[in-house]
């Protein structure tokens, strides 16, 4: 599929901080897990070489052969325009499979799974496995939240059934990464952080750009018409979680309807 057709539209995730939200998340506004130093790095390559070990990146290729869960996410957004739609969602950090009757209680179409790594780059909760398992009990669109440093994670994302990914940071070859994942059919997010870092992620063809509320107001008008662009937000518990009016990429007044994603973290 022609991803251009994925011309102008926003993603509200509005995130509700609950029990379950780590400390630190709650107390940053940027909705970041970052720990992102060059020993956290080390430690993350040494665990997908280990990781490549067991599952060489060719067998994966293969076993897509046979993947029952393909993604969806350009298929059922070939375009977003301003139609409003309201589509609730939760993120969850570190997925424990306690948590799927709640998950599933909540009926939302689209959940973002951050892996949420601690000091030595392993996934907290159950990781990757889990996808599939939120994949057959649900029919929400899968967001795969994580520090992508190569094309393996980007297959492995692919045939544990993500539907699309959101990159903590850009690497270096942030380009490369997200050309491949463009050609597994992946929906592409970058986190928007600051704003010098819209450059980056434009110059690297990520095709969504998914930006912190604290600044959004100051870059969105930055953001070219042909990316999708997605906000986030952090509030307590209890704020109202309901649709919210957003401007659409593109837009003269930004004052279209688009579609909005109610985010409730777990």
């Amino acid at each position: 599929m022609d991803l251009a057709s994925l011309d102008s539209g926003q993603l509200d995730l509005k995130v509700l901080d609950s029990s379950g939200l780590d400390s630190a998340l709650a107390r940053d506004h940027s909705i970041s897990s970052t720990r992102a130093t060059s020993e956290f790095f080390a430690h993350l390559e040494q665990n997908l070489a280990r990781e490549q070990e067991i599952a060489p990146f060719d067998l994966l290729g293969r076993s897509l052969s046979y993947n029952p869960y393909p993604p969806r996410f350009k298929e059922m957004f070939p375009s977003l325009d301003s139609t409003s739609v309201n589509m609730p969602a939760v993120m969850v950090r570190g997925f424990g499979f306690e948590a799927l009757e709640g998950i599933v209680a909540k009926q939302p179409a689209l959940i973002v799974l951050d892996l949420a790594r601690d000091e030595l780059a392993r996934p907290s909760g159950e990781g990757l496995e889990c996808v599939g398992y939120l994949r057959h009990y649900t029919n929400a669109l899968i967001v795969l939240r994580d520090y992508f440093i190569n094309s393996y994670q980007m297959l492995q994302a692919l045939v544990y059934g993500a539907d699309a990914i959101m990159l903590n940071h850009l690497p270096k070859n942030a380009k490369a990464l997200l050309d491949f994942a463009f050609r597994l059919n992946l929906m592409s997010f970058t986190l928007i952080e600051s704003p010098k870092n819209i450059k980056r992620a434009i110059m690297a063809r990520s095709e969504g750009l998914a930006v912190v509320e604290s600044i959004y107001d100051e870059v969105a008008t930055l953001i070219p018409r042909q990316k999708c662009l997605a906000k986030l937000v952090l509030e307590s518990r209890g704020a109202d979680s309901s649709a919210l009016d957003s401007a659409m990429p593109g837009s003269k007044s930004r004052s279209s309807r688009v579609p909005d994603f109610t985010c409730v973290s777990m």
